[in-house]
């Protein structure tokens, strides 16, 4: 463990500790917080014969009350799972292990990643994949993960790239008892899942539900409460459900005053009446500005599940005082239809229509795999689609659950795992106890935006009538939003191709004390994405890479890269970083990842 420490360099002075079973049979090592940056808690209880421990931010329902105290207590997790893990909600894993047996909780909506890994009679779990890689050696490298994070910007399984570390199923209970014998109990299956879709939505239940979640998440003792409210949908319904909830809110968005998420911001925290102020954290990329570090650093510590393209805010050196909770609205997608829905009946249309969604293909733009590469996408979501049918979801339903089941626990729960070295991200949308309103509304009322405008028409009904950063309203029609929807992509589509025609390259400072510009820093990392791809001509994502569109990718003056092709230049740094094509981020890597 303190192997994986120094080399992230993220944790300095954690809280070490070892626990080993009377048989021998099973051991325990872990890092934590200080409790003194955490309010006083301890995550690991142990004693004789036993232990416990829990990670993330838990909460505990019981009928409508939800608990965000006792779960703070690791001794809360030492009876069997079958005793508290239907009640948690919230981004969190628990393990429990006694003498003979260990006992896994991956939460139901997988939003906290855990992995595997075994050697000969051994098994390992950790939320670090790096932990594992170090703790049994070097693995190969997975061409499928590679091709999969290149071409859609992260694990559509969730597996990281090395290929004997493999994820936790989400929302299991795994009991790994003696002589080898296991077992897995589902929580949360797919049928149930499936059944939901659609099945109506109690606006009473939902608002309950929403508030007492948001209450439970913040009470933590000595943790500051942040909400990081921007322009958009989401984080104004939080904002909402705080204000009838009655927590004091600090509210505050990122970026420059003159950006549109600040500007709407500041006048939903006016009409709030809530004091607002201004993040350090931009409101989007470009991610950190030494690209050399901060591509390794989301390698190593997410297993390359998350890329540099979405490292806006990531920590590429320790952090300091009280450790903040963030309060967001992630999740909320999972209500609004986030992806262009499936057409019904069209044979293989449901797994086109989400490969062009995953890859952001589009007729003038085709995403840096060769044919390898996009059959083993291809036949992902075929099988993933086929599975869904299988279980009773409606091909309209297919695209919000392809977002809820193959985007936020594989996407968001390892990019909010590259954060917590600073803080807890916790997610009030992203709920297990608030699934069914999420999802209860039919399709198209799902893509009317009918779960929002009804809670914050519930909650507080004068945000809703304040513009959204991109423009329009949820006073406006329908028709009129679409119609403004349109003008706004062709707007952008026409200011991109100007400003591609126009725009030169910047020049390129290699020195990490460059000034923070996106366009130096996209010249910087692709001179240094050209340089490591050619200095390992035999790694493994050549095997589904397009040489010629990824060289075309790398010598294009990067001050016409379009957006999607900006971050496909991302994903190749965090891919290429060094120290991570032989598997082994030791020391003969030569690079140095640890912060001076």
């Amino acid at each position: 463990m303190r192997g994986t420490l120094t080399r992230l360099g993220l944790l300095p002075g954690a809280e070490l500790g070892r626990w080993r079973a009377p048989s021998g049979r099973v051991c325990l090592s872990w890092a934590a917080h200080r409790p003194e940056r955490v309010g006083g808690v301890r995550y690991v209880h142990a004693e004789a014969g036993r232990a416990a421990l829990f990670a993330g931010r838990p909460v505990r329902w019981s009928g409508e009350r939800a608990d965000g105290r006792g779960p703070l207590d690791p001794r809360m997790y030492l009876p069997p799972a079958q005793e508290w893990a239907r009640d948690l909600d919230g981004r969190c894993a628990a393990l429990r292990c006694t003498d003979d047996s260990v006992e896994v909780f991956s939460d139901p909506l997988g939003a906290y990643p855990l992995y595997e890994r075994r050697a000969g009679r051994v098994a390992w779990v950790s939320n670090s994949p790096l932990a594992l890689l170090l703790a049994a050696g070097p693995s190969p490298l997975d061409p499928a993960v590679l091709a999969s994070v290149v071409g859609g910007g992260w694990s559509l399984d969730g597996h990281p790239v090395w290929s004997e570390i493999r994820r936790v199923p989400r929302g299991i209970v795994w009991t790994l008892g003696p002589g080898g014998v296991e077992h897995r109990h589902e929580l949360l299956p797919v049928q149930r899942i499936a059944d939901l879709y659609g099945a109506g939505m109690d606006e009473q239940r939902a608002t309950r539900t929403l508030v007492a979640l948001l209450e439970a998440l913040g009470d933590w003792p000595g943790r500051p409460n942040v909400l990081p409210l921007t322009g958009g949908r989401d984080s104004r319904l939080i904002l909402a459900a705080a204000l009838r909830g009655g927590r004091p809110v600090d509210a505050a968005t990122g970026g420059a005053p003159e950006h549109p998420d600040v500007i709407v911001a500041r006048r939903l925290a006016s009409v709030a009446g809530v004091p607002h102020r201004l993040l350090g954290a931009p409101a989007s990329p470009p991610p950190p500005r030494a690209p050399e570090r901060g591509a390794a650093l989301v390698a190593l510590q997410s297993g390359a599940t998350a890329t540099l393209a979405d490292a806006a805010g990531f920590p590429t050196a320790p952090g300091e005082g009280d450790l903040e909770l963030w309060h967001t609205g992630q999740g909320g997608e999972i209500a609004r239809a986030y992806y262009p829905p499936v057409a019904d009946g069209r044979r293989g249309s449901g797994a086109a229509s989400l490969y062009r969604a995953f890859t952001g293909r589009r007729a003038w733009r085709r995403e840096p795999l060769n044919d390898d590469g996009a059959a083993v996408i291809s036949d992902s979501l075929s099988k993933w689609v086929g599975e869904q049918r299988d279980a009773g979801l409606h091909d309209r339903d297919l695209a919000d659950s392809f977002y809820l089941l193959r985007r936020m626990g594989t996407w968001a729960g390892p990019t909010h795992g590259c954060v917590e070295w600073i803080r807890d991200s916790t997610s009030p949308l992203w709920s297990v106890r608030l699934l069914p309103d999420l999802v209860g509304l039919p399709a198209d009322e799902r893509a009317a935006e009918g779960f929002h405008r009804r809670l914050v028409g519930s909650l507080a009904p004068a945000l809703g009538a304040v513009p959204f950063a991109e423009g329009g309203s949820w006073g406006e029609s329908r028709a009129a939003r679409r119609t403004a929807h349109t003008r706004r992509l062709l707007a952008r589509a026409s200011a991109e191709a100007g400003s591609r025609i126009s725009r030169r390259a910047p020049r390129v400072d290699r020195s990490e004390d460059s000034a923070p510009d996106t366009g130096t820093e996209l010249a910087r990392a692709q001179l240094l994405v050209r340089e490591w791809a050619a200095g390992q001509p035999d790694h493994p994502a050549w095997r589904v890479l397009d040489r010629r569109r990824v060289e075309r990718l790398l010598s294009t003056d990067p001050g016409t890269l379009d957006t999607m092709s900006g971050y496909y230049l991302w994903r190749l740094s965090t891919v290429f970083a060094p120290g991570l094509p032989s598997g082994d981020p030791g020391p003969a890597s030569g690079f140095p990842v640890s912060a001076p």
